[in-house]
């Protein structure tokens, strides 16, 4: 260590000296100096924009077209053309970085663009950066003499006063690329407009649209990613411009089964469709469409089972005027009453979202409940008509919108409720000879399926009202019943106006049954005639009727009589061979 008494003195000695020191001198810069600097930055940056620019089109136009030209050479595929997608962004992006925002954003100061007009002029030898740096805060001494930095600055003004400094940055290479941009410009240009039908799709596949590689054969459209049921014939189509080939390939690949390949044939009077059938597919597979020199992507068929019903009960619900109790009915006897509901719960295959019933014969749709909570589950019911329905059919649709098939046809025949058979059973002749005040027996016998509730005898008169049709209400001894057989006595006397001789009288049994559902039931009886004549035409009538009776005892008696010998000859004759 020193001595602490000399390095005290020591101190004391530099303080003074230093307050004793003059103020640092300034010198104000140069406005002339300053101004031709910054038209030299302006230059240089735009020079380099310019550049920028150039090397850009030039670049990227170009990497455009050789990746276009080897995309449609190769097809690539969607991922490959995002990579060279990005590749061409980025190599955008850094040139733009460095052309343009980077000397936006960091400028060159003003000793660098001094450095530069004096590396173009050596004759100014170093006066124009000094006169720079003289005219900033603390550049000059204490000591230094502020006149002398004053003098270089005017010597400098007046050195550089013919001098453009906008002229040290070279153009050269800015014209060379600037017409090598415009050269590659109008070039592509040219082959686009040129080849506008294959260019536009490839510069839009380039930009990561979804389109086809063109080609000379083009195809517009293939049937696509299609879902379809086990078992069912599969057609794949594609439409095609361009040249149309006479006959397409189709490619098959399926899980554990090599590739094949089938043919595709031209839809006739349809320009440029072609299509292909498959039946009976069993599993997924992915296929393709080459027609000519244009292939499509790969898409894929998926095969899944169509729902069906697997459990299926019936149950029919007469009409409650039948008075008959509910039935099961098996399948494959469905003849059902009209007027009844058939009711039935089923069990499908697969899950549904939807279910309908079709009326075959009637032309409807009828929606059927499915479960929610289990939804393989359905149940509905059918009314039915009195005609015109012939079976059923269900369709179902399964979660994953695939419809059933034609499926199972439940033939229904449908039992009309007949009418009442109706029938007079008295008096026995069509035409009946009466009297004025007569009281003529009428005997019917009426019986129905099921009951019966109404039965009339029904008159006209050809002499009253213009014939116009008469009704006498017989009622039912016990009510409603399913047989009627009773006579009534019609005391024809009581009809007003009374009758006049020569009045013609036709009667009827009209006779209805319960049905309030498809009815009612009308069952009418065979019409008779009776005729009105005077009391001698009556007795002359029961005359004729008793000769004609005791005409026909005699003959019941002479042909016993004939029977009673016979039997004598053959009892005789019997005895005579003993």
């Amino acid at each position: 260590m020193g001595d602490p008494q000399t390095e005290l003195s020591q101190i004391t000695v530099a303080e003074t000296a230093q307050s004793n020191a003059p103020a640092s001198a300034r010198v104000a810069a140069s406005p002339v100096l300053l101004a031709k600097l910054a038209a030299l930055r302006r230059r240089r940056f735009a020079i380099e924009v310019g550049t920028g620019v150039a090397l850009a089109v030039i670049l990227c136009v170009e990497l455009l077209a050789l990746l276009m030209f080897a995309d449609w050479w190769f097809d690539f595929p969607w991922g490959l053309r995002l990579v060279l997608f990005l590749i061409q962004f980025g190599i955008f992006n850094v040139l733009l970085y460095r052309y343009v925002f980077r000397p936006q954003f960091r400028p060159p100061d003003d000793d660098e663009l001094a450095l530069q007009v004096e590396h173009a002029h050596p004759e100014l030898q170093s006066r124009l950066i000094s006169s720079v740096q003289f005219s900033r805060p603390g550049a000059l001494s204490p000591w230094a003499s502020a006149d002398l930095a004053a003098s270089t600055i005017e010597q400098t003004e007046a050195a550089t006063a013919t001098l453009d400094f906008t002229r040290v940055v070279p153009t050269g290479p800015l014209k060379k690329l600037s017409a090598a941009a415009i050269t590659v410009l109008l070039m592509a240009s040219l082959g686009f407009v040129a080849s506008r039908a294959v260019s536009f799709d490839l510069l839009r596949r380039a930009f990561l649209a979804d389109v086809a590689v063109p080609r000379k054969t083009r195809i517009d459209w293939v049937t696509g990613e299609i879902t379809v049921g086990r078992g069912d014939v599969v057609r794949l189509e594609a439409l095609a411009n361009g040249v149309i080939p006479a006959l397409g390939t189709l490619q098959l690949e399926s899980a554990g089964r090599r590739e094949q390949e089938f043919q595709m044939d031209r839809v006739p009077e349809q320009h440029g469709r072609f299509l292909r059938a498959l039946e009976n597919v069993q599993e997924d597979f992915q296929y393709r469409v080459r027609l000519n020199d244009s292939e499509s992507p790969l898409y894929t068929v998926h095969v899944v089972p169509r729902p069906t019903i697997n459990q299926l009960e019936c149950e029919q619900i007469p009409p409650a005027y039948t008075g008959l109790k509910p039935a099961k009915r098996s399948l494959g006897d469905l003849s059902l009453l009209a007027g009844s509901t058939l009711r039935f719960t089923a069990k499908a295959t697969k899950d549904l979202r939807s279910a309908s019933v079709r009326l075959l014969g009637l032309d409807q749709r009828q929606t059927l409940k499915v479960n929610r909570e289990t939804p393989r589950d359905l149940a509905g019911e059918v009314t039915i008509p009195t005609k015109g329905l012939t079976g059923l059919a269900f369709e179902l649709i399964d979660t994953q919108e695939m419809k059933s098939s034609e499926g199972t046809v439940y033939r229904i025949d449908i039992l009309p409720d007949r009418p009442p058979q109706t029938k007079l059973t008295w008096p026995e002749r069509k035409e009946e000879l009466i009297t004025r005040l007569a009281t003529m027996v009428v005997g019917f016998d009426v019986s129905d399926d099921f009951s019966i509730t109404q039965v009339a005898l029904k008159y006209k008169v050809n002499t009253v009202e213009n014939g116009a049709e008469k009704s006498l209400e017989l009622g039912l001894e016990s009510g409603s019943t399913n047989r009627v057989r009773r006579r009534y006595e019609w005391k024809i006397g009581a009809i007003q106006p009374p009758l006049a001789e020569g009045s013609l009288i036709e009667f009827w049994i009209e006779a209805r049954d319960n049905n309030n559902v498809t009815g009612p039931g009308i069952g009418t009886s065979e019409h008779q005639i009776a005729r009105v004549v005077t009391e001698n035409e009556k007795r002359a009538d029961l005359l004729n009727r008793a000769g004609d009776s005791i005409g026909a005892l005699g003959d019941i008696t002479t042909d016993q009589e004939k029977l009673n010998r016979n039997l004598g000859t053959l009892i005789l004759e019997k005895t005579g061979a003993r």
